[in-house]
């Protein structure tokens, strides 16, 4: 089985929306592909268990057959963090992950999803680089656009992958406004290379993509409808 884990330099990178694009890339190549978010850090209930909203997510758009117990092993709701540093949590995080990759042998590739930067489940243990680590799965590392903080940040990220013995196979960098800024492409890549990280692409900015939808405006303010349509 092939795989790849893919993180990002922060939060709101895009790293989500890129997933989605390469498990359906992965799909219309006829490849039988597996989603797990090992680490989830927005915990939702969907059919009565308890998964990160982006396993919660792929299953629904792909519909996806593994249970949530697979494909979100660890979830952390509020609360959980300071449980854990104060000794109450007894389980063997790391264990149940090892299990449910596992559970992904007969897939031809395996999309591993991250939280956050590479730092961040450090609190329990399980920071993005131990992860990858412990999977041994190379790192793909999602930014924001624009030319010195995404090489800067991916850089800083990539070092921590490295101390952890994760290799990374290199950058995405999204929300690039590449009609303004001519040629950043080839800079980006130049910038990245001099670190050893090769560019494996950018995605354009698209000021829709951005804007919040009429559903995420009602989630929001917990509004109730009045007139459907």
């Amino acid at each position: 089985m092939r795989q790849l884990y893919l993180a990002a330099t922060g939060q709101n990178r895009g790293k989500t929306t890129t997933a989605l694009g390469l498990v359906d890339g992965f799909r219309r190549r006829g490849l039988h592909t597996g989603f797990i978010k090992p680490v989830g850090q927005r915990t939702v209930i969907d059919d009565g268990e308890p998964a990160d909203e982006d396993a919660v997510l792929m299953r629904t758009v792909f519909g996806l057959d593994e249970a949530y117990s697979v494909m979100s092993p660890v979830h952390i709701p509020r609360g959980f963090t300071k449980s854990y540093i104060a000794g109450k949590v007894v389980e063997d995080l790391g264990g149940r992950i090892r299990d449910a990759h596992r559970r992904f042998g007969d897939h031809d590739v395996l999309l591993i999803e991250g939280t956050g930067h590479a730092g961040v489940g450090a609190v329990i243990g399980l920071s993005n680089a131990v992860v990858a680590g412990m999977l041994g799965a190379p790192a793909v590392i999602v930014s924001e656009g624009g030319v010195g903080r995404p090489i800067d940040e991916i850089v800083l990220n990539a070092s921590h992958f490295a101390a952890h013995g994760v290799r990374v196979a290199g950058a995405i960098v999204n929300k690039v406004r590449i009609a303004e800024q001519p040629g950043i492409e080839d800079t980006l890549r130049r910038g990245l290379e001099r670190h050893g990280i090769p560019l494996l692409g950018v995605l354009p900015y698209r000021p829709i993509l951005s804007n919040p939808t009429l559903g995420m405006i009602l989630e929001g303010v917990r509004g109730r409808v009045i007139s459907p349509g």
